[in-house]
């Protein structure tokens, strides 16, 4: 199955309709839009650290603006986005590479990405998706590249009246649970984050 299949099959998984009214409202508050991008601060890293070769095919989970994927395409990378909405999407972002589901939702349904690229987006995960959205991620490409945060949000409470990061835990926590859908290659405990590499067993 290639990509451009994938998104005229997509449907609405239990429990994305409201996720994705709070993300588009979200997205509307201009604090939020202009606050700090861990996307971007993950794209040199991401290459120094897994070295992808030139056109190799990365997909931006919880692409949000999709900077980051933008920033991985301009360096020669074969880049799609993969968001629950398109409310914050970059108008430089080709439509026909976006594709509009939960990560929990069945939007891949064979390996078919070099590179799975998701930073901070796990922790904003209902915990009744969060492993299901995990195992999507692992299945769909060969290597997985996941940063997830360990502490509670700001934003969520001070503009909407709760909380944007619904799974917070530490290090030991997501390594334990990780381990438990694929191969974790490489993990590391940062400074209010974890990340961790992976590969499907």
């Amino acid at each position: 199955m290639g990509a451009t299949q994938s998104m005229t099959n997509i449907h609405v998984g239990d429990g994305a309709a409201q996720e994705r009214a709070r993300y588009a409202e979200i997205w509307s508050r201009e604090e939020y839009r202009n606050a700090h991008s861990p996307g971007m601060d993950n794209v040199d890293r991401f290459l120094r650290v897994l070295e992808p070769p030139r056109g190799s095919r990365i997909i931006d989970v919880g692409c949000g603006r999709g900077h980051a994927g933008l920033a991985l395409a301009e360096r020669g990378m074969d880049v799609w986005y993969l968001d629950i909405t398109d409310a914050a999407l970059d108008h430089r972002i080709d439509r026909a590479r976006f594709i509009s589901a939960a990560i929990w939702d069945d939007w891949a349904d064979a390996q078919c990405w070099d590179y799975g690229f998701c930073v901070d987006v796990l922790e904003h995960i209902p915990p009744e998706f969060v492993m299901l959205s995990v195992d999507r991620v692992v299945k769909a490409c060969t290597v997985s590249w996941l940063q997830i945060c360990h502490l509670k949000d700001e934003f969520g409470p001070s503009l909407l009246g709760e909380p944007l990061h619904l799974t917070v835990h530490d290090h030991g926590w997501w390594m334990l649970r990780l381990a438990t859908i694929g191969k974790i290659t490489d993990a590391r405990d940062l400074c209010g984050c974890g990340l961790y590499v992976m590969r499907e067993r």
